[in-house]
């Protein structure tokens, strides 16, 4: 077989291969841009974005308001005045600090750092399928995230409602919904402790 007829060969076998490559993506379903984004309603007052985290937080027994969502399997979930006091975190999926963050605060779950009187709620933010990590769900079933998930929609409502100021972020509530403290960045394992210990002062106050 002379060379002539090998590159003719070896042509159409690239283009061959070019060709399903092509048919193989055209054919993958494209992913909603939607996709990591929720329905959320606010109901009350927001609270003003946390200024400087190092200071006090001028709003400290302010009534939050509820906010209610929905995980991305569509399970109702509602962070409102229960009567019992609650730790809420927010989670970016491109957020370095954060993907830091989930692992260690599962094990403390897993551990059963979270006492029964307290509740923790996560909220999901500032989803961007242009950024890494994409979309959260995934992110959070490959962490085993055993917390209630609300998805914040394309509005950030739930990061207006509650004042949020980076990422990860931190609010405290009691039964009422009265903040008790927000907290911005990591804070571990030790940090978690301390606002069991805030939330639990609440009971019963």
């Amino acid at each position: 077989m002379n060379k002539t007829v090998l590159w003719i060969i070896g042509g159409v076998v690239g283009l061959g291969v070019v060709v399903w490559m092509a048919s193989s993506i055209a054919n993958e379903p494209e992913r909603d841009a939607s996709i990591g984004f929720g329905e959320v309603t606010v109901e009350g007052t927001s609270l003003p974005v946390l200024g400087d985290p190092s200071a006090a937080d001028p709003t400290l027994g302010f009534q939050a308001p509820t906010v209610s969502g929905a995980d991305w399997n569509g399970n109702p979930v509602s962070i409102e005045a229960d009567g019992r006091p609650k730790i809420v975190i927010f989670l970016a999926h491109w957020c370095p600090h954060c993907q830091a963050e989930v692992p260690e605060v599962q094990q403390w779950l897993d551990e059963g750092g979270l006492p029964d009187d307290v509740d923790m709620y996560s909220i999901t933010v500032l989803t961007d399928k242009l950024r890494p990590n994409w979309p959260p769900q995934d992110w959070l079933e490959d962490e085993s995230w055993s917390v209630p998930v609300i998805m914040d929609d394309e509005q950030r409502s739930a990061v207006f409602a509650y004042g949020m100021a980076g990422t990860p972020f931190y609010v405290v509530l009691d039964g009422e919904n009265r903040n008790l403290g927000r907290f911005s960045g990591q804070v571990g394992i030790n940090g978690l402790e301390l606002m069991v210990q805030l939330a639990q002062r609440s009971i019963g106050g």
